[in-house]
């Protein structure tokens, strides 16, 4: 039997910041995982923190993310492999041109600067872009990226050395309330957890534990699915986003590929694989826009689970007939606005 004033479900980014949050506020914090920190979501996408796709709801909370990855990197001192590089929105199909719109006018209401680009300006910040692709940008200077290989853990390796605690392999199967009336206690195969709160925040995974608590949180099913290029000389100073692909090199030099087209996955046997033909059309987009991609060889591709709300916004709040059971559920881009998402959760169960 475990004993802990918080106990924090999960142990992606959402988890591993409320841990970290709750343990700078001098909290007694465990934090526990089904297998090990940032295994899944958080850890199998491309770190991509671009801001200009996301919906007008959760800009303000994405804008908080983006300060927070700073704060990580540059104040806190734990890397994140976090770069704010800026980003491009490019439109290739006129069809589409209204999105540039629609990314400036929230952008201008949440006070965040962006920059419409025209072709020619799209060509002079990526010169290896195939120019007759391109119809017109948006820039947003706010945009970056950080390294999901090591930014989850690295900030959950900052909450232990604030005197939070870890425990790998618990998958927690049931939330009781205490005979007593005085806290929680979870439980997995081979132990007990006793907690005053409880953070459920396991993703995708979420509603087996928030289903029989009354809350019912509506998670599609995707499956991200990432291409890893070899090395080369930096050509591509910013991230890339068009309506339907994402790319961005990293510091060493490798090309990141993801976008829309997904892989597959079975959620209830784990099973994750890629699509070759879903692979095919997004390297093949990417070589099309940038040709010089062409000449890389590709090291390797990989799935991975992500739960979208129908909304594409986060879900966050106290259990109605469970005080003191809270849940932070991300609904898209989870990876990007989840240390904003760990901070409102930490806040969320200190308030008196």
């Amino acid at each position: 039997m475990k004993q802990t004033q918080y106990l924090v479900i999960g142990a992606g980014i959402v988890g591993c910041s409320a841990a970290y949050f709750l343990s700078k506020e001098n909290k007694e914090v465990m934090v526990v995982d089904r297998t090990y920190p940032c295994n899944e979501a958080s850890g199998v996408n491309a770190g991509g923190l671009e801001l200009l796709q996301q919906p007008p709801e959760s800009l303000p909370m994405h804008k908080v993310a983006a300060e927070l990855w700073d704060k990580f990197q540059n104040e806190d001192g734990i890397d994140v492999g976090y770069h704010r590089t800026g980003g491009l929105f490019v439109i290739l199909n006129e069809a589409d041109l209204h999105m540039l719109d629609e990314q400036e006018e929230r952008f201008k209401a949440n006070g965040m600067e962006v920059r419409r680009l025209n072709k020619e300006e799209v060509v002079e910040m990526i010169p290896h872009i195939d120019a007759d692709q391109v119809i017109a940008a948006n820039f947003s200077p706010m945009s970056g990226y950080s390294n999901p290989l090591k930014a989850g853990r690295n900030i959950l390796e900052a909450a232990k050395a604030n005197g939070a605690k870890f425990m790998d392999h618990q998958l927690i199967t049931k939330i009781e309330a205490k005979p007593d009336g005085k806290g929680y206690i979870a439980y997995s195969e081979n132990e007990e957890i006793h907690a005053d709160k409880i953070l459920v925040c396991c993703g995708i995974r979420s509603p087996k534990l928030l289903d029989p608590l009354g809350v019912h949180i509506e998670l599609e099913e995707h499956h991200n699915m990432i291409t890893v290029t070899e090395k080369a000389p930096h050509f591509l100073d910013y991230t890339f986003t068009t309506p339907t692909l994402t790319l961005k090199q990293t510091a060493e030099g490798s090309f990141l590929i993801g976008g829309g087209r997904e892989g597959y996955g079975d959620l209830e046997t784990n099973r994750k694989d890629v699509s070759i033909n879903n692979l095919c059309f997004n390297v093949r987009e990417a070589t099309s826009i940038i040709p010089s991609l062409k000449k890389l060889n590709i090291l390797r591709s990989w799935s991975g689970f992500e739960g979208f709300t129908p909304e594409r916004l986060p879900y966050m709040g106290e259990v109605e007939n469970y005080p003191g059971i809270y849940y932070a559920v991300t609904g898209f881009c989870g990876y990007a606005i989840g240390p904003a998402v760990g901070l409102r959760a930490s806040e969320m169960m200190t308030e008196e």
